[in-house]
């Protein structure tokens, strides 16, 4: 969780600076997009080595593979308002900040959330890999030394257990999409 809400935090506004900054899409953007096709789980030893056992390089690891989702979903939806829309706002004589706050945001969460669901479906793989390559507790750990000690069904309970974790935070996700943008149509045909 710890790992997901900060990719969050750090995601969503470096997505809206990227999506209002023709310069950091340019540079930023692609570089982003190449990271995005790097296995983040390859970086998971090199964090460990470094950083050691404890929760940090766990977090890292959970940050790296929800960021990228998110930060590419901002961007998208960010930059997707329809020409009319802005258009219409300047005419009307709403604010920058007007603007943002009463369209491009509504707008734009739908798309946002989509990213939230992706890394919360990653948050979990990512936690699980990090501890199966370096911890001396959690389920990933749990799952390894029963698999290793012959336990296939201790294995498939930590398995079972992950499961259900990811299910809850993507439901979690689910919820807060549903409170906060209820007028979507995405959200109204469920």
């Amino acid at each position: 969780m710890i790992g997901y809400v900060l990719a969050i935090m750090l995601a969503v506004p470096l997505g809206l600076a990227i999506a209002f900054s023709s310069v950091l899409r340019r540079t930023i953007y692609p570089f982003f997009v190449s990271l995005e096709m790097t296995p983040k789980i390859a970086f998971a030893p090199l964090f460990i080595s470094w950083l050691g056992f404890g929760l940090l390089p766990k977090v890292i690891i959970v940050i790296l593979v929800c960021f990228f989702p998110i930060v590419l979903n901002a961007i998208l939806a960010f930059t997707s308002l329809a020409e009319e829309l802005e258009r219409f706002c300047r005419s009307t004589g709403a604010s920058t900040l007007r603007t943002f706050l009463k369209v491009r945001l509504p707008a734009a969460l739908p798309q946002c959330f989509v990213g939230f669901k992706y890394a919360a479906i990653n948050a979990t793989v990512g936690a699980t890999i990090a501890e199966f390559i370096g911890s001396d507790q959690g389920l990933g750990f749990y799952i390894q030394i029963s698999t290793g000690n012959m336990r296939p069904e201790l294995a498939f309970a930590g398995i079972f257990l992950l499961t259900i974790l990811g299910l809850v935070l993507f439901g979690l996700v689910t919820l807060a999409e549903r409170l906060t943008i209820p007028w979507h149509i995405s959200v109204r045909r469920r």
